[in-house]
């Protein structure tokens, strides 16, 4: 398996670390307490890799139509996997009164969701509640209630369409539009604090529900529009000290892992300041330095793509089975162990057995037909992750 930088191995590796971080967020919720900047790091990471294998491709005469058509076929048939599970967890849910949604209402928002659109309702599921992690008072207004990560899936879907008319601004438009994305995010982080709990904490934990819609486009456009801005940056030979110095320290994608598992783990908000530090600047430093961190060996690449390739379906599948796993288990001797523990290797097991026997063969069949009927060429799509830089 090639080791070549043109992969971006270490950028797969990252995103494995960073899925596996909201996995464990969800089902421990203290031990990683800021893992949530894990989906802006998704989204500027997205921006990069999608500038690095449509960019060119679109701008030398790829249709939009056949752009989006592999976007799709790359985003939905592991979604639409996820929401197959999610939805009779979620009917069990309100069968022991875990969830306050009128059953109607799971319905309506499982057909919004399939077609990749937000569910905005007033309802909340208590997740994870077996294991005391996120009570139903704390969930209400989740756009995808079947599957509430997905949310991300939604805004990614936007900022592919919006690609189309990305890739043609110049760099000094890319940093304005990224900057006002930042600003609002900053922005909206703070009002939202402020109604919610009356102080000046920025929260930014934007986009999953109803309520924080808004909230989530300005959070994607920053991170997918500075990703594009970054890769822009790197593909013009712009030589950043401080990414040389880090790359220096990291040394290879082991310890660029370790960074992120660090950035991760840390315990405190600091009043929203903490988390801004890791969006606006380590996240842009991390992608930056693992575009720059070559694997240095055949092992390190494999380990590198293997937690790339997982990434997209543990993303999307650890919450419908956690949900199920938290429910029906509970907490034996009143510890959370043991549903931690099972439901992360039903999420893992789930991950290798859907994505190699269910969604490959999909996505192979379709990218198949894309070909044929498309008025551009095409290459197949690849099995990688939400990011990967070789499925386009």
């Amino acid at each position: 398996m090639a080791t070549t930088n043109s992969r971006y191995d270490a950028l797969d590796g990252l995103r494995g670390v960073a899925a596996i971080a909201v996995m464990m967020s969800h089902f421990t919720q203290e031990a990683f307490k800021n893992a949530y900047v894990a989906v802006d790091l998704f989204f500027m990471l997205s921006g990069f890799v999608i500038a690095h294998s449509y960019g060119a491709r679109l701008l030398d005469g790829m249709t939009a139509a056949d752009y989006i058509k592999r976007r799709v076929i790359r985003l939905y048939p592991m979604l639409l996997i996820s929401l197959l599970i999610g939805l009779p967890v979620l009917i069990g849910a309100k069968v022991l009164g875990l969830s306050t949604y009128p059953m109607q209402s799971i319905i309506s928002a499982t057909v919004h969701n399939l077609f990749f659109t937000p569910y905005v309702g007033h309802f909340g599921n208590a997740n994870m509640a077996a294991a005391g992690a996120v009570p139903a008072d704390l969930t209400v207004g989740e756009i995808f209630p079947a599957n509430p990560p997905a949310w991300s899936l939604f805004f990614e879907m936007v900022a592919s369409i919006a690609f189309v008319i990305i890739v043609r601004l110049s760099r000094s438009t890319l940093f304005r539009v990224s900057v006002i994305g930042g600003l609002m995010f900053l922005i909206t982080g703070a009002l939202t604090s402020f109604e919610i709990h009356g102080h000046s904490v920025v929260d930014f934990s934007q986009g999953w529900s109803g309520g924080r819609l808004d909230g989530g486009f300005y959070r994607v456009t920053f991170g997918f529009v500075s990703g594009v801005l970054l890769y822009n940056l790197r593909s013009a030979g712009v030589d950043l000290r401080i990414v040389d110095a880090l790359k220096g320290v990291l040394r290879n994608s082991y310890g660029l892992y370790i960074v992120a598992l660090i950035m991760f783990l840390f315990p405190m908000s600091l009043r929203g300041a903490y988390p801004a530090f890791v969006i606006f600047c380590v996240a842009p430093c991390l992608v930056m330095v693992g575009a720059n961190l070559p694997c240095a060996s055949r092992f390190e690449a494999r380990i590198a793509q293997y937690l790339g390739w997982l990434s997209y379906p543990v993303y999307l599948l650890h919450f419908p089975i956690g949900r199920a796993v938290f429910m029906l288990i509970g907490k034996p001797n009143g510890s959370a162990t043991v549903p931690i523990v099972v439901a992360c290797a039903l999420t893992l097991v789930s991950a290798i057995i859907l994505t190699k026997y269910v969604d490959e063969p999909i996505r192979a069949l379709l990218s198949k037909r894309l070909a044929r009927s498309s008025t551009t060429r095409v290459k197949p799509v690849t099995p990688g992750g939400m990011a990967d830089p070789n499925a386009g």
